[in-house]
């Protein structure tokens, strides 16, 4: 039985073949997303059947979001902050056309909120940021992600709002 995994970008994946319908975003992930993993501007994450690793069913793309001030939040998730708050950004999140409709978007939207959970647990952070592309902000809406009042298109969801997920202990 085939068994899925997330596992970051690596040159063993096939990123020429991936289709999500989306040109933008064919492009990006194609053109820009190994450099951006090789200089350490985000991290691209791949869920793949490990019957097939080459094969890309969808990917995720993380980063560190500059600072927020939270007059850009939404009123209510702003009040007790700080002047300025700090967090992670879901940049892309895409699935092949091939695999579409079958949760795969799901599964990739709640890796990526444990990996800023976990992050934000190890050093802090207080919200998980989408940039959502092409309408996809509806999407997000379903799991709780509200758009920012001046911006529809960035959606934010504080940690604390999160389910909880393991968090690996350090072993200094």
């Amino acid at each position: 039985m085939a068994t899925l995994k997330v596992q970051a970008l690596e040159k063993a994946h096939d990123v020429a073949s991936f289709d999500c319908g989306n040109p933008d975003l064919d492009h990006w992930f194609k053109t820009t997303a190994r450099q951006h993993q090789k200089n350490g501007t985000s991290k691209t994450f791949v869920l793949i059947d490990d019957e097939q690793p080459t094969v890309i069913i969808g990917f995720v793309t993380m980063a560190i979001r500059v600072v927020t001030p939270k007059e850009d939040l939404p009123q209510t998730m702003a009040k007790k902050l700080p002047a300025n708050v700090s967090g992670y950004t879901l940049a892309r999140l895409a699935v092949s056309v091939n695999a579409q409709k079958q949760g795969h978007g799901e599964y990739l939207l709640f890796e990526a909120m444990e990996r800023a959970y976990r992050a934000s647990k190890l050093v802090g952070g207080f919200a998980l940021f989408v940039d959502a592309k092409d309408g996809a902000a509806s999407f997000y809406a379903k799991y709780g992600f509200v758009p920012l009042p001046d911006d529809p298109d960035i959606l934010v969801m504080p940690i604390a709002s999160m389910p909880a997920f393991p968090v690996e202990e350090s072993k200094e």
